[in-house]
C-alpha cells in the first residue's frame, strides 16, 4: 500500500497530469480503506466508491440484516447510506428501473454512531480487483 500511495502522490506533481481531484475505488464496510480515504481527505480529494453494494454478494450478511430491521430499509440502502455518511460518492450499479430508484431512497434516515460502528469491519475483502495489489 505504502508503494500505491507513493506512486498517487507523485502523480500529482507538476508535469505528472497536475492535481487529482476525484480517485475511485471499492470501497464498502468490508474493503474501507481508511489509509486510502484518510489520504484523500487531508489533499481535498473526493472519493468515489464503486461497488459499493459488494456487488449483491451479502444481503443476508449479520452485521447488516439488525440494521436492515431497525431502519426497515434494504441491505442495498444501508450499504449506500453508510458510504454517503463516510463522505463518500457511492457508485452503484443497476439496471433495473426499481432498484435504481430504491438506491436513491436513502435520505430519509441516517445511521447513527453505533450503526456506524457496527458496520466497521477492519477487514479486506474485496469483490473487484485490486489496483493497490497489482503490479
Amino acid at each position: 500500500m505504502e508503494e500505491y500511495m507513493k506512486e498517487l502522490e507523485q502523480e500529482r506533481g507538476e508535469g505528472k497530469g497536475g492535481k487529482i481531484d476525484v480517485g475511485q475505488w471499492e470501497i464498502h464496510p468490508w474493503l474501507a480503506r481508511k489509509d486510502i480515504t484518510d489520504w484523500c481527505e487531508k489533499r481535498g480529494i473526493v472519493v468515489e466508491a464503486y461497488s459499493p453494494l459488494v456487488q449483491n454478494t451479502r444481503p443476508n450478511d449479520p452485521l447488516l440484516q439488525p440494521l436492515v430491521k431497525k431502519h426497515n430499509k434494504s441491505p442495498a440502502q444501508i450499504l449506500l447510506r453508510w458510504s454517503l455518511q463516510k463522505g463518500f460518492v457511492p457508485l452503484p450499479k443497476s439496471v433495473t428501473p426499481s432498484r435504481i430508484v430504491e438506491n436513491a431512497s436513502i435520505f430519509d434516515f441516517e445511521l447513527d454512531e453505533e450503526d456506524m460502528k457496527s458496520l466497521n469491519t477492519g477487514k479486506y475483502e474485496p469483490v473487484c480487483w485490486d489496483p493497490t495489489t497489482a503490479p
